[in-house]
Order: structure tokens, then sequence, then C-alpha cells
């Protein structure tokens, strides 16, 4: 049994039946790559979703699950994929797979000005091996499966620097976002929602992410779309000011964060990757899935995995 689909509904993302849901979700950037390999759904993929999922009912989150996924990057990432290097026939296999596993998937793209080259900077858009025909025969491919449509994983730095988001076909999934932080310049973003991505810096000791989403979400809801607080930091084994943290409270108030947003996200160096988590980072996600529990109860919201 699959998820449910989902809509837009001003401020809200809704279920196919009507009944508001949030997103919860982490980074697995490097499952479809993964999913392309000899034997990857059952040797490579699958482990993958067990582990998270279990892991996420032991801290007593119920619901359906997000993960971040790339479908395409650079030679220098773990889960670097050229655009035109698979068959579309691969993404809706790999969607429906998670779909029938509790799970939606949000597919994002990185490194445009180098997987879809122009001039060194930014992303080519037109032509038969443009980024846009990319996005037409790859969201077509998606047609009756469950995801979330990002434009570009924080496109400023990724190929659209210079240039206008391009905008996604109409078929495209309701729920979507250009990845840009916060909307503010609003670079023609027409788009259902808009995205958080906030300050990770360390300041007299103080850790400026924990917490950070309560902080900034009242900045964001006159817009009055769902806002994706998609990376308040990365967890790791060890902890490195400004780029990664191992204490398991501080996930917690990340997850509770999806109390004043719309889906929060869980971002870790072994989710880069799509490795298993570290003993670690398995605490820091339950502390995730603990604390989004706890905010989607404030909310009043029930979600429960098909």
């Amino acid at each position: 049994m699959s998820v449910p689909a989902l809509r837009v509904e001003n401020s809200r993302i809704v279920t196919s039946d009507g009944h508001e849901t949030k997103l919860v979700g982490c980074a697995d950037f490097t499952q479809f790559k993964r999913w392309l390999a000899a034997s990857g759904k059952e040797a490579l993929v699958r482990p993958i979703i067990a582990e998270r999922t279990g892991l996420a009912r032991e801290a007593g989150y119920t619901g359906p699950l997000t993960a971040r996924v790339f479908r395409n990057a650079a030679y220098w990432n773990p889960f670097s994929l050229d655009p035109w290097s698979y068959p579309m026939s691969a993404v809706t296999e790999f969607t429906q797979f998670y779909n029938e596993l509790g799970w939606y998937v949000d597919w994002t793209s990185g490194d445009n000005q180098v997987c879809f080259l122009l001039d060194g900077d930014r992303a080519q858009l037109d032509g038969p091996t443009g980024f846009n025909q990319h996005t037409n025969v790859f969201t077509n491919a998606l047609i009756g499966t469950q995801y979330v449509w990002n434009v570009s994983n924080e496109p400023f730095k990724n190929g659209f620097g210079h240039q206008d988001l391009p905008k996604p076909p109409p078929w495209t999934s309701p729920v979507q976002y250009s990845g840009d932080y916060g909307e503010s310049r609003n670079r023609g973003n027409d788009l259902s929602c808009i995205n958080l991505h906030t300050d990770r810096s360390v300041e007299s000791g103080v850790q400026k992410w924990v917490g950070k989403g309560h902080e900034s979400a009242p900045y964001l809801w006159p817009q009055n779309k769902p806002i994706f607080y998609d990376e308040g930091m990365g967890a790791d084994e060890l902890t490195q000011d400004g780029k990664r943290s191992n204490v398991p409270f501080y996930f917690e108030v990340l997850g509770g964060d999806i109390e004043v947003v719309n889906a929060v996200y869980f971002h870790s160096q072994q989710g880069a990757e799509s490795n298993g988590f570290g003993p670690r980072v398995k605490e820091c996600w339950k502390a995730f899935c603990r604390g989004a529990a706890g905010g989607l109860k404030a909310n009043g919201i029930v979600v429960v995995a098909p």
C-alpha cells in the first residue's frame, strides 16, 4: 500500500483525503545512484530504508517518511550522477519502491552548472540536453508516484547563481520548492512551497542553529506557503562546529521545529553517502524523530504510515 497523494492548500500540505500532514525525513543523497548499481535495490537501497524506518519507529514516530535524493550531481560528490546516464524507467521504479515502503521522495539536483554545462557558472536551460528538458522527461516518469519536487539544492551555488529559476512543467507534483533560502529574492519562484535554510554558526559557544526554525518561521508565514526546513545541521560521529553535530538533544529540538514549519529534514554525513548510521548518528536520528513526533502532537496532526 502506497503513501497518500499530496497537494498544497495555501500554507498547508494536505493528503488526498483532505487531512493536513507534514513531512519528516532525512537526506539520503546517494540512494538513487546506489539503486542503479548491480543488485542495488536489495543489497544497497532496501537495508538503508529499513534502518532509517526501524529507528524512527523505535523513537515513536509512526508516520510516512521522506528521503531527500539527488537526481544529478558532479563527479566530486559521493552522490555524483550524470543526468542523462540512466533510463527514466528507473526513476519510476525507484520512487514506487519508496512509496510502497511508506516513504515519499524529495527529488533534488546539484552542480547543474557542470551537469548541464553552459559557461562554467550557469546551467544550460534550453535545448535537447538542457536542464528544462531533463526536468520534463524526469517528471513525466514520476506521473502516478508520490514525491516532492525541489528545483535545485542551494540553487545560488548549483547553477542558478545569475539566472531566474526555471519553473517545472504543469504535470509535476503540486508540492514543489525552489531551494532558495527564504525565497526573499523570489527570483522567478511562484512555486507552491518555500525553503528555510538557517545559519549554522557558533556564537560565544552557542549553537545558533538549535531552535532556529521556531525563530525564523514567523518571518516566512506571511507568504502563506508551506515551509521546507531542509538542512538545519548535519549529524556525524564527532562534532565540527558550524558543520556537524553529535548531540542528540539538539536534533530533538530540530525535529520539534516541525511544529512551526511544514517539512523538516535530518541531514548527516552518512546520509550524504547513503551508508548505515554510526552509533552516535543513530541516536541523533532517533532524537530527531522523537522531536518530530512531539511537534506533530502539539499541532494535533496524526500521521500513520500505510
